[in-house]
């Protein structure tokens, strides 16, 4: 009963970590696309009050205001100084956030992007057995921290000191890992063919 209630809670939030980003997505898109009206306004008062796919001329040029204003703020996103400018921000503000780390790494892992900080997969005992972990930083010598993540919700789970020598290592990434975790082991046979 106790695995079933830790399953309903690990989806349940998971899915509101997966809402939440999307939810102020939309509400900053929203924002902005008001502000755009409201200044294209007078520019397009002088055009003839025409609809394409039942959009008005001035819904029309506030979208493609939008997606120009995205496309550019990606292109600067991509500059040093930009760059520069959110590692500063990782570094002395969001690294105070517990788990932001983790967090995008993870983020960058599903939607595909490459990633620098990808965390070196692992296989740690437990009671159960080895489980998937992530290897986060050595504390000493002979000490390393590491994040056991839940399944099927990876979100959530333990942060743990284990011995140097009660890790295994194995060569996959931190993608295939999560993966493998979000179909509660599914896969595994294939993924660690070789490896244990």
């Amino acid at each position: 009963m106790k695995s079933i209630l830790k399953i309903i809670k690990a989806t349940f939030l998971g899915g509101i970590l997966f809402l939440v980003p999307l939810v102020v997505l939309l509400i900053v898109l929203e924002k902005g696309y008001g502000i755009v009206q409201k200044t294209t306004l007078p520019l397009v008062s002088n055009l003839p009050k025409i609809s394409v796919l039942g959009l008005a001329i001035q819904e029309l040029i506030g979208i493609l205001i939008i997606i120009l204003i995205c496309f550019v703020a990606g292109l600067l996103a991509r500059t040093a100084a930009a760059e520069k400018l959110v590692q500063k921000l990782e570094d002395g503000i969001l690294s105070f956030v517990p788990g932001y780390s983790f967090m995008k790494s993870m983020n960058e892992n599903i939607l595909g992007l490459e990633s620098k900080d990808d965390l070196k997969v692992i296989l740690v005992p437990t009671d159960a057995g080895l489980q998937f972990a992530f290897l986060i930083e050595q504390v000493s010598d002979e000490k390393f921290t590491v994040f056991i993540p839940d399944a099927p919700n990876p979100w959530s789970g333990s942060v743990v000191f284990v011995d140097k020598k009660d890790i295994t290592e194995i060569d996959i990434t931190q993608k295939q890992a999560l993966a493998c975790i979000r179909k509660l082991g599914y896969g595994s046979k294939e993924l660690l063919k070789n490896k244990l």
